[in-house]
């Protein structure tokens, strides 16, 4: 059964936090301590306030290999990102960090191409069938739900029933482009991707973008233009690249 992980809602500012006090603090235990200090005004309860730093910490500190050194930059350039571009940085860090909150993503997202409305209903029942019968699924569920609409990503028109709000990203920083290419190859277990599914998939539903070739960062990247397609590879060399 595959595992869940993503317990309760994670709060934006929370997430805010945790990028900038990684510039100051790179020991994981300051980490902890100094997170601990900024959630306890809002969230009392010790157990709630554990859980919400243990996925802070494998959010933004605690991440996979092959994003590391994307991550260092990030903490570089998070103060001189812009209030969307910031946003779309702890989307792609929350889908790498938790595939049960990108599957959830990619639900929401195919079903928002084809109408104006999600259901959370509907959705329960397809991560249901995905990671199976209990309650777990249910509280992960509500806890994403919760998360994106706190992030002011989806619209809440009434009780389970969701819109999504279009948010502009420029991607002229090619460390985005890189973070979003990351997300779809851990998506799909691929080194490769096309231009086509890069600019179209529903992962990144709440944000309107264009992946140019001239956006990539041409070290890490390989471009592999075709006759039918524009085929964009990773590096073998950077790090835990797939087989």
């Amino acid at each position: 059964m595959k595992a869940v992980g993503f317990d309760q809602k994670i709060q934006l500012a929370h997430l805010d936090t945790t990028a900038n006090l990684l510039r100051h603090y790179t020991d994981k235990k300051d980490m902890y301590t100094q997170l601990d200090a900024e959630l306890l005004g809002s969230i009392k309860g010790a157990k709630s306030r554990k859980n919400a730093i243990t996925m802070l910490m494998k959010t933004w500190s605690l991440v996979e290999p092959s994003i590391q050194d994307i991550r260092e930059k990030l903490v570089a350039e998070y103060p001189y990102l812009n209030a969307i571009e910031k946003k779309f940085v702890h989307y792609c860090l929350v889908c790498i960090a938790y595939p049960y909150f990108r599957e959830q993503m990619i639900y929401v997202g195919k079903n928002l191409k084809m109408a104006d409305e999600v259901y959370s209903r509907t959705t329960l029942s397809q991560m249901k069938n995905l990671y199976g019968d209990r309650r777990r699924v249910e509280v992960a569920t509500s806890a994403v739900f919760s998360s994106i609409k706190e992030w002011d990503i989806l619209n809440r028109i009434q009780s389970g029933v969701y819109e999504k709000k279009q948010l502009k990203l420029i991607l002229e920083n090619s460390l985005l482009s890189s973070l979003l290419l990351e997300v779809l190859m851990a998506h799909h277990e691929t080194n490769t991707i096309s231009l086509e599914v890069i600019n179209t998939s529903a992962i990144f539903f709440p944000f309107n973008y264009h992946v140019r070739i001239g956006d990539l960062d041409r070290e890490r990247f390989t471009i592999i233009t075709t006759i039918r397609d524009t085929i964009i590879e990773k590096n073998p060399t950077v790090p835990c690249s797939f087989e």
